[in-house]
């Protein structure tokens, strides 16, 4: 059962990963940049590079939406497949896991922000 969950979120994982992709491609084949350079002055605003910005940011959205909706619906099915007390200890690991990746993160930064 959980080999089966775990097939089917990493073939869920590679479509976001190709729809990502792809947005990546899109945002380099629009000449955003070109167009913001032959604005005459700084802070101006052009409707082309607005327009395709906010497309970016609302697909930008849409795939994390996405990534987030697989996440949660991961753990629900997880969390049906084990014990009552495996679900537990599942979940007190996950957040030591997030309490330990966050203190490794301020910490790094907290070394970088001295350099």
């Amino acid at each position: 059962m959980i080999n089966n969950l775990h097939i089917k979120t990493i073939e869920e994982e590679e479509k976001l990963s190709s729809q990502l992709a792809g947005l990546q491609e899109n945002i380099a084949d629009q000449p955003i940049a070109m167009v913001a350079k032959r604005m005459s002055r700084v802070g101006e605003s052009s409707g082309n590079v607005d327009y395709a910005l906010d497309e970016l940011e609302s697909s930008m959205a849409n795939i994390l939406q996405e990534a987030d909706k697989l996440r949660l619906s991961t753990l629900k099915e997880l969390l049906a497949i084990l014990t009552p007390l495996q679900g537990v200890d599942f979940l007190v690991a996950s957040k030591k896991l997030h309490l330990c990746m966050h203190k490794w993160g301020k910490t790094r930064d907290n070394r970088h922000a001295r350099r």
